[in-house]
């Protein structure tokens, strides 16, 4: 039995890899920048944004954490042939759904384009990587 594939990916999918990382790796920036916020850079805010930056919930800021670092190591696996990244993609789907949910309903309705384009980017990587793992792209 051969246990190596020969399906080599075409060259979309490692376009589609990288720039899922690259997207993911952007979300972890600001994370980090979000979470690591000092009180230097607080006290520049406006009073609105200072109050919401204060309002935020502990679950926000912990599913924010969630939905970006899976995608990251869901990207990452995808780059390494990974199957687990389908499975890293659905949870950070769900993350991101639970999040971008929050924005629209409590901290701005109108702004819907970041939000809705996240949630789409994560749904297609989850049709793209389970494609994937038909054609044994991943493993």
């Amino acid at each position: 039995m051969n246990i190596i594939s020969t399906n080599k990916p075409p060259v979309y999918f490692w376009i589609v890899g990288i720039i899922a990382l690259l997207w993911n790796a952007f979300g972890v920036y600001n994370y980090v920048m979000q979470a690591f916020m000092t009180t230097d850079q607080i006290s520049e805010f406006s009073k609105t944004e200072h109050n919401l930056y204060d309002d935020l919930p502990i679950w926000y800021i912990s599913i924010f954490s969630i939905a970006v670092f899976t995608g990251l190591f869901g990207a990452i696996s995808w780059l390494l042939r990974k199957k687990v990244a389908y499975t890293l993609f659905i949870i950070s789907f769900l993350a991101v759904g639970i999040q971008q949910f929050y924005v629209l309903t409590e901290i701005n309705p109108r702004d819907i384009f970041i939000p809705l384009t996240s949630i789409v980017i994560v749904v297609f990587l989850i049709w793209f990587s389970k494609r994937a793992i038909a054609k044994e792209w991943l493993k």
